[in-house]
């Protein structure tokens, strides 16, 4: 029998709590008591059950700074966003239970995660509003919901939104876009970027290895489209990326590194991309690269990345291997 976790009603009455979290268990459920908690300043509500009922009572938390809601959640009716302006961290806002009008008064946000769960009405006139406050923004969240995904396209919304974000140190990307803003690669602090599942065309390697300042760069599951079979980094690309993290990327049967490309890289990590039978010839231009982490490859790439193998001489320079089992 399947029990269900609840806070009590009483939780209401410490009126002077800053810190509430439940994060990582099972409630579905909060009491509409918790509006009572005035003086909250961190709201975590990042449980592990999907679709939490999440009650209409945050807007009366004035003092909140850090709001952690799970990616899946259902409220009653819109939550009231607008009255929270010393919120610095609002994770997650969902278009289908939140308006996303109410950001532009959220003057001290820095780290703000969208989760496109349906189309956004008027978003230009919206993102315009907001403008003054979303080039404060430093770490940024877009995340289409795939269900809603099959009915219609977030592409250009997602475009819209990034591009509001102009002065963004942390980009998250998640679901499928094919195409990235093309001033992307004028972003003057852009540093970490992440695309999960986005299919982007091959072409748009062109304005990711373009980013200045990027350190940290993570392909994850399906980053490019299906059809996309071979990985180019060019010569001069990526000129300060420090840590390349490739996982998952199926569709991929063939890397290709130029001489030139990623200067800068010191952490390499490639997980579970089992179409690449073999390493680029061009880890061997990569100087200063300090750590190699291989896991969940195919067995053939595993058996020449051997000592004995074809592809130890192409990363014999690199200090620190890390090899996991074959996939």
């Amino acid at each position: 029998m399947k029990v269900e976790v609840e806070l009590p009603s009483e939780i209401g009455n410490i009126i002077h709590l800053r810190f509430l979290s439940v994060r990582g268990s099972k409630m579905k459920r909060f009491p509409s008591s918790l509006g009572n908690l005035i003086c909250l300043q961190t709201l975590d509500f990042r449980v592990q059950k999907s679709h939490m009922v999440i009650p209409n009572v945050i807007w009366n938390m004035k003092h909140l700074r850090h709001i952690y809601l799970p990616i899946h959640y259902t409220a009653r009716g819109n939550l009231k966003l607008s009255t929270l302006g010393h919120s610095q961290t609002l994770d997650v806002l969902s278009t289908e239970y939140c308006d996303l009008k109410d950001v532009a008064g959220l003057t001290s946000l820095r780290k703000l995660n969208i989760k496109l769960a349906n189309s956004v009405e008027n978003l230009e006139e919206i993102l315009k509003s907001a403008g003054s406050m979303l080039n404060r923004i430093r770490s940024l969240f877009v995340y289409i919901d795939y269900n809603s995904a099959r009915k219609s396209s977030y592409e250009e919304q997602v475009r819209q939104i990034v591009s509001s974000c102009r002065h963004i140190y942390k980009l998250k990307l998640f679901g499928p876009t094919a195409e990235l803003p093309k001033e992307l690669h004028s972003y003057p602090n852009l540093a970490q970027l992440q695309l999960r599942r986005y299919g982007l065309k091959e072409d748009q390697m062109g304005i990711l290895e373009k980013i200045p300042n990027l350190t940290t760069l993570r392909l994850i599951n399906e980053a490019f489209e299906e059809n996309t079979k071979i990985l180019v980094f060019s010569k001069g690309g990526f000129p300060s990326l420090e840590f390349l993290f490739v996982y998952g990327m199926r569709e991929i049967t063939e890397w290709r590194v130029e001489e030139g490309a990623m200067p800068s890289l010191c952490r390499l990590h490639i997980e579970y991309c089992r179409g690449l039978t073999t390493l680029p010839d061009g880890l061997r231009y990569l100087t200063n690269l300090r750590e190699l982490t291989i896991t969940g490859m195919s067995k053939e790439l595993h058996s020449r990345i051997q000592e004995d193998g074809e592809d130890f001489c192409k990363f014999q320079h690199v200090p620190s291997l890390v090899v996991g089992e074959a996939y």
